[in-house]
């Protein structure tokens, strides 16, 4: 109920990006779609407060697109539409300053290379993700395990020896 709130939908958005494992993740194929289409539209000789304002149909997640919101505020008012991405702590310094310097110099040209580290980057949070998977799963296994032990054998062998029945009298 409460992720079906405003509230409560963009607090589970911001949490999908801030999850210890697959948040990074999260948050890099999200600003790839992002970049992809902001180069599209840019190559097509929009401007970059347009194409951030077509760019944001890209994505559903509340904070990306608040995000996007306030890069074009930042735009609307003549400060870098970069900023909100450095400041939310989401995105790595290297992907900031490349679109930094791209704005300073060829912006698609920029966001090209930009695309391909972030491929570059998601490959390794994906080879990340695959070296942790093992573990996460022994973990939900081993989880599962005691809730066996716990909640079904060991009320199983109290009425195999006989103390269960007797244990609720005091005898």
């Amino acid at each position: 109920m409460y992720i079906s709130t405003p509230e409560g939908k963009f607090k589970f958005h911001q949490f999908k990006y801030k999850m210890p494992v697959f948040g990074n993740l999260i948050y890099a194929i999200d600003f790839t779609r992002l970049i992809r289409a902001l180069l599209l539209n840019i190559r097509n000789g929009t401007r970059i407060q347009d194409a951030l304002e077509t760019a944001k149909n890209t994505t559903n997640n509340l904070v990306m697109m608040s995000l996007i919101e306030s890069a074009i505020n930042n735009i609307l008012v003549g400060q870098s539409w970069v900023e909100p991405f450095e400041k939310s702590g989401y995105s790595t310094p290297m992907v900031t300053e490349m679109l930094k310097v791209g704005m300073q110099t060829d912006l698609s040209e920029m966001m090209d290379k930009l695309l391909d580290f972030m491929e570059i980057d998601i490959d390794n949070i994906m080879k990340k993700i695959v070296k942790v998977l093992p573990q996460i799963i022994y973990i939900i296994v081993g989880i599962m395990l005691v809730f066996v032990t716990v909640v079904i054998l060991v009320p199983m062998i109290q009425v195999y020896m006989g103390t269960w029945m007797f244990s609720a009298y005091d005898v």
